[in-house]
């Protein structure tokens, strides 16, 4: 497949076409390209939803080989008169692209595309899904097969899990024929671009990411921009919605924070975070944190929770991507210089809701008065929104919760508390280090959210051994009692102040 393009390289080219030369010429060069945990459990998602998507084409046929096989095998259906094949294959002009569901229209006498995808109504329809679908259009016209429409199917957001689920209320099926019809004409100019781009035997310019925030840079930018530095002005705090600005300052060639001129316009929350980096000194607000934790009511409840969301809904109730509370971890503090205490709730039994088990556990240990400190509000109180639908009789008790919280994030969110070894950032695992440098995660199995939700499903859906789903366990529950131990001792710290 070295000498053709195909889907996949034609959403990289949207990154940056810098980067799709790149990963088919020179590909030892780009980073990032090892799949993360969140990435690989995406692509389980996708998967899922597009089984899922099959449901409803009984009689469809699958294509199971692979590049020129599968043109092949695509072929010989097309031969045999199927009308709906899945992962079929084609190639024209060194373009290859493969469909998810190919189907044909009996009525209307053409093909249809459906591009399957593991996101929901919920979302704006992604630039991404109609680009992709749009090129595929287009090779198809080109290898003179008949397309009629396009369609994008994808998870209902009206979706509720309640008992066995049904393929045709889980996927919801779109007509973006139009959109793909607008995009054609731009998409048909990118495709010799693209082609150009790709027999190019020299190495292309320096990247358009240089112009784009850190979270948006392609897996190029460090080779192509050697002298930008590993943390740069492309870090400062939410400059990726302050375009015009990093702009300038690149047209300027202004890579560093420390150079960055004082009269530069930035926002209030940009300017602490380069006046710290370049001063190195803190920006801290002690009146204005002590004012915030006088609003402290104990006893102080420190809670935290291990989410697990899937694309299909495991639990009734559940609505697709639903963030599903399996854990929390709660240090009470009853009074100022009080004993610390600890309860913690690990769902370990397959069969049974981890949401209604949870829920009854928390109960019996969170009183009818006292602050709830949380990091995060807007998460832990969507898990109590989604508990408090699931269980009517106790919505009272958690919308009730969610009107005691105290956000510990908020301090360092909203600047009253700015210092240069965050980087402009405000998670626990940015704020620790710094205010508490005896603790740390380094040592634990599992480190991160996402390193939990795939210790908790292994250990629920996968593991059989007793003696590793015992380890995992144990892992688990240290980790969420590191999360809530942290906000403790965050804020024994705020008091010092």
């Amino acid at each position: 497949m070295d000498n053709t393009i195909t889907k996949s390289d034609f959403i990289r080219y949207l990154e940056c076409p810098a980067y799709f030369w790149f990963f088919k010429k020179k590909p030892e060069v780009l980073e990032n390209l090892e799949l993360s945990d969140f990435d690989k459990e995406l692509i389980k998602n996708g998967q899922e939803v597009e089984l899922w998507a099959r449901k409803l084409f009984t009689k469809g046929v699958l294509v199971e080989s692979r590049e020129d096989a599968a043109i092949k095998e695509t072929q010989k259906y097309l031969d045999e008169g199927k009308k709906s094949i899945f992962q079929a294959t084609f190639q024209v002009d060194n373009l290859y692209f493969m469909v998810d569901i190919w189907e044909w229209d009996e009525i209307n006498n053409y093909w249809i595309i459906n591009e399957v995808k593991a996101t929901s109504g919920q979302e704006k329809k992604k630039d991404q899904h109609l680009y992709d679908a749009t090129f595929q259009y287009i090779v198809a016209k080109m290898a003179g097969l008949s397309v009629g429409r396009v369609n994008l199917m994808e998870l209902n957001k009206e979706f509720r899990k309640k008992g066995e689920i049904n393929a045709r209320q889980l996927i919801q099926v779109t007509d973006i024929t139009e959109q793909v019809n607008e995009l054609e004409e731009e998409v048909n100019l990118m495709i010799p671009d693209m082609k150009r781009i790709f027999e190019n035997e020299h190495e292309p310019l320096p990247c358009e990411c240089i112009y784009k925030s850190r979270n948006n840079h392609c897996p190029a930018f460090k080779y192509l921009h050697p002298n930008v530095p590993d943390y740069s002005v492309h870090d400062i705090v939410r400059i990726g919605l302050s375009t015009k600005r990093l702009e300038t300052l690149i047209e300027e060639s202004c890579f560093s924070i420390e150079d960055v001129p004082e009269d530069f316009k930035l926002t209030k929350y940009q300017r602490n975070h380069v006046e710290v980096t370049q001063t190195q000194n803190p920006i801290i607000e002690p009146h204005e944190i002590k004012q915030k934790l006088e609003e402290l009511v104990y006893p102080l409840y420190f809670l935290d929770y291990e989410t697990y969301p899937t694309a299909v809904p495991i639990y009734d109730g559940c609505v697709p991507y639903q963030q599903v509370p399996f854990q929390f971890s709660l240090h009470i503090l009853r009074e100022p210089n009080g004993e610390l205490e600890h309860y913690e709730y690990l769902h370990t039994d397959p069969h049974t809701h981890p949401m209604i088990a949870l829920a009854n556990e928390l109960m019996k240990v969170i009183s009818d008065k006292g602050s709830i400190v949380i990091w995060n509000k807007k998460f832990e109180g969507k898990c109590h929104e989604d508990i408090a639908d699931l269980l009517p009789e106790h919505a009272e008790v958690f919308h009730g919760y969610n009107q005691r919280f105290f956000d510990l994030m908020e301090i360092f969110s909203k600047n009253n508390y700015v210092h240069p070894d965050f980087r402009g950032g405000f998670s626990i695992k940015d704020i620790l280090p710094v205010l508490v440098p005896e603790m740390s995660y380094k040592n634990l199995n599992v480190r991160d959210g996402v390193m939990a939700m795939n210790a908790w499903k292994k250990m629920m859906f996968e593991v059989e051994d007793e003696e590793e789903k015992t380890k995992m366990q144990n892992d688990l529950l240290e980790y969420c009692k590191l999360d809530t131990l942290a906000m403790v001792k965050i804020f024994e710290a705020l008091q010092t102040l």
